[in-house]
């Protein structure tokens, strides 16, 4: 008998299909048990194309019985019904970004995993990156000096583009850019240098999803004294990356799962240095940070502790969310126009 992790995979759309399925076939850990769509020929035809003989239905809860977790990849208004559906199974989650499409359904969803005491997981699976790891590392040790301000950008036109088509409705969303695009670098933020003491946006949404915003951050706390600024697009490409200004000079962080930590000092201009541990733990580097998320989704559950990401943290990503959208300003911009210049800071 295999005693490799017996899984649900609960969508099986794009994000299933690029991500969480390879994902889950690279893992020596894992066994894809099951996989879950109403259009269940859509989730037929993903097993047949990977050659795997997985059980396929098209209700969770005909495919819970002998799972020991569960991946729900499926649009955000969804996740509530169908987390609560997994853990009243006893079968722990680890969830798509965001947690839910509003604060309420993540509590719901956080308080049935405690009162269970049963996993939660959240896919922010850019919080596994060896370089966001070490750079929380040297942030904290002041390594780079005291950060006066930082900016975060990515923008591509059309942006993300699921099956579903969920992300053109703001209901089944929870928003727009900001949530689509934007919710990883707002996790990753919080995970640097917690929550802020002050956030607000603008952007161009009328009744729909907006398609661009920035979002403006003041922190004034244990990290320090600083401001932040934040740019999504989905009309226009924008160079995308992390810059964080210190009293030392700049440092700079390409948006890539790989991307060097480069440190600009202002005492040498001319030079540019690439910061990176001299050596990583085995076998990270051949690993996709999807992988390394559902790995430590594994061991949460057998080990009876959180997942590195869990529900609690992706609560505090969509307070964040709940409260930017909140403060909102709609700005009259010519986005296409401005999509290709660098946010300023």
């Amino acid at each position: 008998m295999s005693d490799r992790f017996r899984l649900a995979i609960v969508g099986a759309g794009m994000i299933t299909q690029g991500s969480h399925l390879p994902a889950a076939l690279a893992s020596p850990l894992v066994e894809v048990a099951a996989l879950v769509d109403p259009a269940i020929e859509r989730a037929a035809a993903l097993a047949k194309g990977y050659g795997i003989s997985p059980r396929v239905t098209a209700r969770v809860e005909d495919a819970l019985e002998g799972m020991d977790g569960a991946v729900i990849a499926t649009p955000n208004d969804s996740h509530r019904a169908l987390a609560l559906a997994c853990l009243e199974r006893r079968v722990p989650v680890l969830i798509e970004k965001p947690l839910a499409s509003t604060h309420r359904d993540g509590e719901d969803i956080v308080r049935a995993g405690e009162a269970l005491g049963l996993a939660v997981a959240v896919g922010y699976s850019t919080r596994f990156r060896g370089n966001i790891l070490l750079l929380k590392d040297l942030l904290d040790s002041g390594y780079f000096g005291k950060v006066l301000r930082f900016a975060h950008q990515f923008g591509t036109p059309g942006g993300w583009a699921p099956l579903s088509a969920y992300n053109l409705d703001r209901k089944t969303a929870g928003g727009g850019v900001l949530v689509v695009t934007g919710t990883h670098f707002l996790d990753r933020m919080l995970y640097l240098w917690g929550y802020p003491q002050d956030a607000r946006l603008e952007d161009d949404a009328l009744d729909g999803p907006e398609p661009n915003c920035v979002a403006r951050f003041r922190y004034d706390g244990a990290a320090g004294a600083f401001e932040g600024v934040a740019r999504y697009s989905k009309t226009g490409k924008l160079p995308a990356g992390l810059v964080i200004e210190t009293d030392r000079g700049y440092v700079v962080v390409g948006d890539g799962d790989n991307s060097d930590i480069l440190f600009r000092e202002r005492a040498r201009p001319d030079l540019e240095q690439v910061v990176r541990r001299r050596s990583n733990p085995a076998g990270q580097s051949r690993r996709s940070v999807t992988q390394l998320q559902l790995e430590d989704f594994v061991a949460a559950c057998r080990d009876g502790r959180k997942p590195m990401v869990d529900g609690v943290q992706g609560l505090e990503s969509l307070r964040l969310i709940e409260q930017l959208y909140a403060a909102r300003k709609t700005v009259d911009m010519d986005w296409y126009e401005n999509a290709g210049s660098r946010v300023q800071i």
